[in-house]
């Protein structure tokens, strides 16, 4: 089944300010996953649903869980948000953008990464190995829309995202399979929170 595409009302203000809502943005990611505590509920109703208190190891165990799956959380948000950015200038594609048009995609990223790395107080390391997560999403993101470009004939299974085996072998690594079952969801939730957010970003008082 096509994914759905967002469209996302164009705005009339000069496209010179558009980098700074990259910003925004992040800053409005960070507080939907940390604030918004939409991975602490992940969890919470994870450990409800199948009775897996165990995986719980104290509060400092807890939060470093829940840290580093909104790590893996933010990457496939900004994977949905680089698929779906183009509707800001009236495209579908990113291959059809005008250069300038990807430059300032490329300005708004940048805006982005730089006030995720002031709020997570990155080190030359922290950035070098979220560029090198990033790119592997991407890698996947990539191969994905050429097969929805592309169909084959016959049924192809569906190959999960990074995101679904790493958050799993996070959570649950005893239990896999229905950490995977329950990482498919939790995936498909962050992506609609990150079209969402990008809805609320660039027009404000959309809901």
């Amino acid at each position: 089944m096509p994914r759905q595409t967002v469209n996302i009302p164009r705005m009339a203000r000069a496209r010179k300010l558009f980098p700074s809502y990259g910003s925004s943005l992040a800053n409005n990611m960070l507080a939907a996953l940390d604030r918004g505590r939409v991975v602490s509920r992940f969890i919470a109703e994870y450990v409800e649903e199948y009775d897996r208190q165990g995986i719980q190891g104290g509060q400092g165990r807890d939060r470093e869980l829940a840290e580093t799956i909104g790590r893996e959380a933010m990457l496939a948000m900004i994977l949905e948000v680089e698929r779906v950015l183009p509707g800001f200038f009236g495209k579908k594609q990113q291959s059809k953008l005008k250069e300038e048009e990807k430059e300032a995609i490329q300005a708004f990223f940048q805006e982005w990464a730089a006030s995720l790395a002031r709020a997570w107080n990155w080190n030359k390391e922290d950035r070098n190995q979220f560029r090198r997560d990033l790119a592997m999403y991407s890698e996947f993101g990539a191969r994905r829309n050429a097969q929805q470009i592309t169909p084959k004939r016959g049924k192809i299974p569906q190959e999960d995202p990074p995101f679904v085996g790493r958050v799993a072998l996070l959570l649950d690594p005893s239990m896999l399979e229905q950490a995977r079952r329950a990482s498919r969801k939790f995936h498909a939730e962050a992506e609609r929170l990150a079209q969402k957010l990008l809805k609320q970003t660039l027009s404000p008082g959309v809901r």
